[in-house]
């Protein structure tokens, strides 16, 4: 079952989303405890206006185990979006260190921001099933477009974007990476 995510889920849905931010090398992995990183993401995750809210999840569920989840909101909001996971580091004194210092959207889009599937549960076409959902999510919001970056070197990422519609729209370099920023027109 596809369905929102909840305030309660944020500890398991922070886990699941660790595995991209290491992927992405991101230096906040450096610059704050593991434990620190994790409680300032989840208490954000569990309020109503973040990047990574509950309420801009969107998990697949089966027999009460969530399989995969996946984040996105509208382009045009992702700054607003990043506020406050920085007041919460600025609680901590840490007001100058940022989660995602580049820019990763754009306007007029709706913003795949990450999907990720469960470690044990990948090969059972998790991802696809997460993509399949997201027009309706996309036109909740009033968009006609989906956005999102894959990494230039994760072939199997781009395969399912692909086989999803998706295509590569322009370039974009994240935390030191080359990134691909696709996109896919919905009715």
């Amino acid at each position: 079952m596809i369905r929102h995510a909840r305030a309660e889920d944020s500890p398991l849905l922070f886990d699941l989303l660790l595995e991209i931010f290491e992927d992405m090398e991101l230096p906040i992995l450096k610059q704050l405890a593991p434990q620190t990183f994790k409680n300032v993401m989840v208490s954000c995750m569990q309020e109503d206006f973040y990047r990574y809210s509950y309420k801009n999840g969107i998990v697949l569920e089966e027999d009460g185990v969530i399989m995969g989840c996946c984040y996105g909101y509208k382009g045009e909001l992702e700054q607003a979006l990043n506020l406050p996971f920085q007041q919460a580091l600025a609680s901590y004194g840490m007001e100058d260190v940022l989660l995602f210092p580049d820019a990763e959207t754009f306007s007029g889009e709706w913003y795949l921001d990450s999907l990720v599937t469960a470690k044990d549960q990948r090969g059972k076409g998790v991802a696809g099933k997460l993509l399949a959902a997201l027009p309706t999510f996309a036109r909740d919001a009033g968009e006609s477009v989906i956005g999102l970056n894959c990494d230039k070197v994760n072939d199997r990422a781009r395969h399912v974007y692909e086989k999803n519609g998706f295509v590569a729209h322009s370039e974009l370099t994240l935390s030191g990476h080359l990134y691909d920023h696709m996109q896919k027109a919905i009715d």
